[in-house]
Formats: C-alpha cells, sequence, structure tokens
C-alpha cells in the first residue's frame, strides 16, 4: 500500500449510512472482514474496532462533524459531504492527501471549517498535503509553496504572495494585468 488518499471534486457518499458509519467503512484490512477472523480471533477483532471508533471520534471532531455523527450522510449539504470525504480519506491512514477541488460548490461557511480542518492536518499531524485549488485565499491560507499550472506546463512557483503579484499567472488567469484588482479583492 502506497499510503496516498485522495478526495474527489464530487464527494460521493453512502447516503443510507450515518456520517459514523461512513468513516468506519474506510480503514484498509479490517480484521473482522475475515470470517474465520470472526470466529478464531474475537477479542482482537473487539480492541481493533474500539481503535478504529476512537479514531473515527477524534476525526470527526478535526472536520467539525462530531455533531453530526448520527445524521444519515445523504442529509448532509455539499460542503459537509466534502468533510466527510476527507474524513474518511483520514481513516485509511495516508501518507500523502491528494485533495481535488476541496472547496469547489461549497458555500462561505463550510469554505472555513474546510480550510480549518486541512490547516490542522497540516499542522497538527503534520500530514503532506497535495492541493489543486483556484480559490487564491483558500490557497493563501493553507499552502506554504504553490506551484501554477497554464495548460499542463508549469508557469510559477512561489509563495502565494508571490503568485499573486506573477506577471505569467496574471496574465494566464486573468487575461492580464487589467483584472490584477479582481484577483487580489478574491485573494
Amino acid at each position: 500500500m502506497l499510503g496516498i488518499g485522495r478526495t474527489f471534486q464530487i464527494s460521493e457518499v453512502p447516503e443510507r449510512m450515518t456520517v459514523l458509519e461512513n468513516l468506519l467503512l474506510a480503514p484498509k484490512r479490517q480484521m473482522g472482514e475475515g470470517i474465520f477472523n470472526v470466529f478464531l480471533h474475537p477479542l482482537k477483532i473487539k480492541g481493533e474496532n474500539e481503535k478504529y471508533l476512537k479514531n473515527a471520534y477524534e476525526i470527526l471532531e478535526l472536520v467539525q462533524l462530531y455533531n453530526l455523527r448520527n445524521e444519515y450522510a445523504g442529509n448532509l449539504s455539499g460542503g459537509q459531504r466534502k468533510l466527510l470525504s476527507l474524513g474518511r480519506i483520514l481513516m485509511s491512514e495516508p501518507t500523502l492527501l491528494l485533495l481535488d477541488e476541496p472547496t469547489a460548490g461549497v458555500n462561505p461557511t463550510l469554505i472555513k471549517d474546510l480550510v480549518i480542518a486541512i490547516r490542522n492536518l497540516r499542522n497538527e499531524k503534520g500530514e503532506t498535503i497535495l492541493l489543486v485549488e483556484h480559490n487564491m485565499k483558500v490557497i493563501s491560507e493553507i499552502c506554504d509553496r504553490v506551484i501554477v499550472l497554464d495548460f499542463g506546463k508549469k508557469i510559477a512557483e512561489g509563495t502565494p504572495q508571490e503568485i499573486q503579484k506573477n506577471e505569467k499567472v496574471l496574465e494566464a488567469y486573468l487575461s492580464g494585468s487589467s483584472k490584477r484588482k479582481a484577483f487580489h479583492e478574491d485573494s
């Protein structure tokens, strides 16, 4: 196992399961999945289940869904589903997180929650995160280094502050410096 966890731009969740049940699906190679283990190692399975439950509660706190742990995933908003997807990935204990447009289509309040959760992963848990995002404000709040691609080719690299002033980036994404003000207002 490579230890890579990935979220998708559109979050799909088992809608008829609770938020907590969704998280408990995620760990790989659970002992209880083996039919013989159920009979041969019931105490080990019980211990493993308790460990996963404790981990799930911690992750629900981290992604700010603890209060919704017993809610059906199908009742969550789009932003809450993205938080749930992030939580499910964390349950698999990845060494690298690939986040594809985590804030796309999310309301501003939940964007703040997502940013806090991602920052906590980076700062408190030391997770390595590769983020694909178009929202410069989100990038500025999360990223230390930014690489900008235009049609698959790298056109700039630097801190978020350097990228916001980069002429190639402004030209590629804002059709030139006339829209620079709008770029900075969004960030």
